[in-house]
């Protein structure tokens, strides 16, 4: 019995020793953006910023004249109206009568075989011409010299592609407890710590800040060989890897902020979406199990903080694993622009993040049908359309 205890104990430190280090190694490789507001000159290379947008009236003004801020004649922005049925269409068009360098394209209808996004984005690539493309969700706001200062970041670093993450926040106390541990997960699916690597297959992309050369997009086979990607932000990172282009993540905390979904309840909605990317053959109840595993691991920490009264030795133990994971979390949260203050509540996060994931798993293309953006589209579908993987495949060597 002390022996398996023991183990356990082992397991779980090197679980957490795993983690503390290859997200360190994420903070000391992933720069954080510097902004410099600076008149544009002649020699700048042109950027087109095109933001596909559907149904998004609430937010929709204040974020995209945020971007409008920044003075730089050679920036071009093309608004791309996916088939609203609010204001977004009248909204754009009014913001754009009031900044030459704006345009504004109307999608009526989605053709067979692509998602909406995907497709409004790929409408906004084939009116543009500029060497640098900027594809950026609707509602992030920008503080001005952001574009510019990606664009030289990029050049300076000699990358093909610049993904950088937003500074995030929610009215949902739920959601900002989940954010941290969100953030995590994602950084082992996709290893962020590699993505700079161009002898890694790691690939990382973000809807909010998608800043891509343009030939190299479409070389590595454009937003088409995308069409039927749920994660398509991250889809676009994955075909320039590749396609042998090089890629960059940046912490964006100082030049671009979302804020995520109002409710709990709508981010449940808005992540159902990735049941597409389960693996196929594998029961759902399996799933799960491994997510309550990985949730155990997660908390025990705090649970052998909890056995100090019967087993000081396991307590001071778990006292120090907390403070440990509690540093981390909230470190975490500093450097990304996450809220700091629930990124303390490591346990509440982990909890609710896993809720989240087994009703997603559990619930999520049950009937083989997905809604999204206000269209119906089969599972199988979705599924033939995967070019992001997080299967065990994706978990090789880098250098195999």
């Amino acid at each position: 019995m002390m022996v398996a205890g023991a183990l356990l104990v082992a397991l779980v430190l090197l679980y957490w020793l795993v983690q503390v280090s290859m997200l360190t190694r994420c903070m000391l490789v992933v720069p954080t953006l510097d902004i410099e507001v600076r008149p544009s000159r002649e020699a700048d290379e042109l950027v087109t910023v095109i933001v596909p947008a559907r149904d998004e009236e609430p937010e929709l003004e204040t974020a995209i004249r945020s971007r409008l801020l920044e003075e730089d004649s050679r920036l071009r922005f093309i608004f791309v109206n996916d088939r609203s049925t609010d204001a977004t269409g009248s909204i754009m068009e009014q913001v754009a009568s009031e900044d030459e360098r704006a345009e504004v394209i109307h999608v009526e209808e989605l053709p067979e075989g692509w998602l909406g996004k995907v497709h409004a984005m790929q409408v906004g690539v084939e009116a543009s011409s500029s060497p640098w493309i900027l594809l950026s969700d609707a509602d992030v706001h920008f503080m001005p010299g952001t574009v510019r200062s990606a664009v030289d970041l990029a050049e300076e670093r000699g990358v093909d592609h610049l993904a950088m993450i937003p500074s995030i926040m929610s009215p949902s106390l739920g959601l900002r407890f989940c954010l941290v541990p969100l953030l995590r997960t994602l950084s082992f699916m996709v290893r962020l710590w590699s993505v700079h690597d161009s002898a890694s297959t790691a690939a990382m992309g973000v809807g909010a800040f998608n800043l891509v050369r343009r030939d190299t997009l479409i070389e590595a086979g454009g937003l088409e060989s995308l069409k039927m990607e749920v994660i398509d932000d991250i889809g676009v990172g994955t075909i320039i890897k590749q396609h042998g282009g090089t890629s960059l993540v940046a912490a964006g905390r100082h030049g671009i902020r979302i804020a995520w979904y109002d409710r709990f309840e709508d981010f449940l909605q808005g992540i159902q979406r990735g049941t597409a990317h389960l693996p196929q053959g594998v029961p759902r109840v399996f799933l799960v199990l491994v997510c309550l595993f990985l949730f155990l691991l997660e908390v025990s920490p705090f649970l052998m903080l909890l056995a100090w009264p019967w087993l000081p030795a396991l307590g001071w133990i778990g006292a120090v694993a907390s403070t440990v994971v509690i540093l981390l979390s909230f470190t975490l949260a500093r450097y990304f622009g996450l809220p700091r203050m629930a990124a303390l509540a490591v346990p509440a996060g982990v909890a609710l993040g896993l809720y989240a994931a087994a009703r997603c798993i559990m619930r999520g293309g049950r009937d083989g049908v997905i809604y999204w953006r206000g269209t119906r589209y089969r599972v199988s579908e979705l599924q033939a359309g995967e070019r992001v993987r997080f299967h065990a495949d994706r978990f090789r060597s880098d250098h195999d």
